[in-house]
């Protein structure tokens, strides 16, 4: 792994650090959703510090070379985190509809008692 490719580990992962803190700071995400990318970030730097973790893993996996297997653990990590979050958004879309149905029967049946006749 090249020195310019572990800077560039490091420096991705400072400014991921600053930007998630960034969000804290103006209320935009809440400190238990940006654990997550703190650990990620925490994690490139490892890879980036301490290299022959990914060599170790090559040599394990078959893999030719460090910066592939650290292409394929940022990929596989981001990829298993959008499917968390599809799984997440698709529960949240069901309780919403649940919701917005329950106050239309709520708003029909006082509508019903205001009016004072069947619609």
């Amino acid at each position: 792994m090249s020195i310019l490719f572990r800077i560039l580990l490091i420096a991705g992962a400072l400014l991921s650090f600053a930007f998630i803190l960034t969000k804290i700071r103006r209320s935009e995400i809440r400190i238990a959703d940006s654990t997550f990318w703190f650990l990620f970030a925490l994690g490139i730097v490892v890879l980036a510090v301490f290299p022959q973790v990914a060599y170790v893993f090559c040599d394990i996996l078959n893999i030719e070379s460090p910066v592939n297997f650290v292409y394929l653990v940022i990929i596989a990590i981001l990829v298993i985190r959008h499917f968390m979050t599809t799984v997440e958004i698709a529960h949240l879309r069901s309780k919403l509809t649940s919701l917005v149905q329950e106050e239309g029967l709520e708003r029909h049946e006082r509508e019903q008692k205001r009016t004072g006749r069947r619609l």
